[in-house]
């Protein structure tokens, strides 16, 4: 034992010829002795900071496995901050200051103090988006199928309103995400037929005229649709002050635009096929003379006869 604490002492710095103030000079086999003190964290107490890491790795790399840290040892630790000024540089060791009062400052149980950390087994996203959606999906779909079914005892009959008083039919999107200012989610279309607007023929021409191409000749309603703004409420306010505005100039009759006529899509018609005669078609394609191929069966054939007749009795 004496030869192995001798080859160690070799690792540790000495720092003063003359022992600190208020200890004992070092004696061979005792507790200040060079060979012995990293096993005594104890008597580290009042030692340089420097001479206190050396000490402390010294003991973690001898006792390897069943290396365990003490009180005394974490004491003398954290003490030597004190002595640890602004001006001068850190020291390596602040890790394991802190590693220290992770281990002993902690509810740690006394089993586990000292072992390696133990990571989670349990898969986690760095920004957490993708379960936080996938939570939030589960739950929507948990309230679709315990919570809406309740709702049936507040059924009413539906008794909808006349077309004439809400003519205006407002179509709006959503792909159930928490962007409300996407492309898809602030897209709104405002639709309105023309037979619910009360307007005279003279007004309709020019409600349909002003319109444009916004008007469906086909199925006499007004469609407009509005996506400029990063909320939907925005875009319905501006489809339906646009709409106000267009319905307040059809009914004003001072310019009627009667000779400017409507300008109706033309729709294409089908084509028709034709029939052309069937001596007009083209002729089946010729199949290829197979010259060499006909004349190399007939060899063949020819060969095989005169052999079977070289064989036959």
């Amino acid at each position: 034992m004496r030869s192995n604490w001798s080859k160690v002492v070799t690792v540790v710095r000495r720092y003063s010829k003359e022992p600190a103030a208020g200890r004992t000079p070092s004696v061979a086999g005792g507790e200040q002795d060079p060979a012995r003190l990293f096993l005594n964290p104890h008597a580290w107490k009042g030692l340089p900071a420097d001479q206190v890491f050396e000490l402390h790795l010294l003991r973690v790399k001898s006792m390897k496995d069943a290396y365990n840290p003490t009180n005394d040892e974490r004491t003398a630790i954290l003490s030597t901050i004190k002595s640890l000024s602004g001006k001068k540089a850190a020291l390596d060791y602040a890790f394991e200051i802190e590693n220290f009062k992770e281990k002993l400052m902690n509810n740690t149980p006394m089993k586990e103090r000292g072992t390696p950390q133990k990571l989670s087994n349990q898969f986690v996203i760095n920004d957490g988006s993708v379960p936080h959606h996938k939570r939030r999906i589960e739950n929507l779909t948990r309230v679709a199928a315990y919570e809406i079914p309740l709702l049936a005892k507040y059924r009413q009959p539906y008794n909808p309103r006349p077309s004439q008083e809400t003519p205006l039919q407002l179509t709006y999107n959503s792909d159930f995400s928490e962007e409300t200012s996407n492309s898809h989610n602030r897209k709104i279309k405002l639709s309105v037929r023309l037979s619910d607007l009360n307007l005279n023929p003279q007004q309709e021409h020019k409600f349909k005229i002003l319109a444009g191409n916004k008007f469906n000749h086909v199925t006499g309603t007004f469609n407009l649709k509005c996506e400029r703004y990063p909320e939907a409420a925005q875009n319905v306010n501006w489809a339906v002050t646009t709409f106000h505005k267009l319905l307040e100039e059809s009914r004003d009759l001072k310019e009627t635009f009667a000779d400017i006529p409507l300008r109706k899509p033309i729709k294409k018609k089908n084509k028709v096929p034709v029939n052309f005669p069937r001596d007009w078609k083209r002729p089946a394609p010729l199949r290829p003379n197979n010259i060499v191929e006909r004349l190399v069966a007939d060899a063949e054939a020819v060969k095989d006869e005169a052999y079977l007749q070289s064989i036959s009795p």
